[in-house]
């Protein structure tokens, strides 16, 4: 994995940069010191979209906040904000590894936190699938109420598991 970071990091990205500056994308994002910390900004704005609105969701869960709304109406209202900031996530988490393919690739902390992101998107999706399908476990008394709590506590977890583990990134020891 390293070789493949190491080639990441000098190989021009379809063409850009190179053509124009003589070098990689990777090492114009290196070279011109806001990029990174704008790029890394946006990310953390995203983070703090999605993680606040998976949070709205789960507090209407586990009936903490937002009781006189409906999960069909809370769902509504945060969804779309958990996908728009998964796909600046998305965006903004490639040109990081863009800009420092080294830093990321080879870090234990970066796929520790990838393969949380990928269970947390599937918890998602499950979710939206359950709330449209399912509309009676989430509006009334259902015996499933407790394990849907159990879980909403689970996602609140995984997603501060993912915030850590991203934030580690930077301090983990890369081998």
């Amino acid at each position: 994995m390293y070789e493949f970071a190491e080639w990441l990091s000098t190989t021009p990205l379809l063409g850009l940069a190179n053509s124009i500056w003589g070098w990689g994308f990777s090492e114009w994002m290196r070279a011109n010191f806001w990029v990174i910390p704008t790029v890394q900004t946006i990310h953390i704005l995203a983070i703090a979209a999605v993680f606040g609105s998976v949070f709205m969701i789960n507090l209407r869960i586990l009936e903490l906040a937002g009781r006189t709304q409906t999960m069909t109406w809370t769902a509504q209202r945060y969804l779309p904000w958990v996908w728009w900031g998964l796909l600046v996530l998305l965006v903004s988490g490639a040109l990081l590894i863009i800009a420092e393919p080294p830093r990321e690739l080879v870090n234990p902390a970066f796929w520790i936190k990838m393969g949380l992101v990928l269970i947390a998107t599937l918890v998602s999706l499950w979710f939206q699938a359950t709330v449209r399908r399912n509309i009676a476990i989430w509006e009334t008394s259902h015996p499933k109420r407790v394990l849907i709590r159990i879980a909403a506590v689970a996602v609140i977890v995984l997603w501060g598991a993912i915030i850590v583990m991203g934030r580690w990134i930077a301090y983990a020891p890369v081998y």
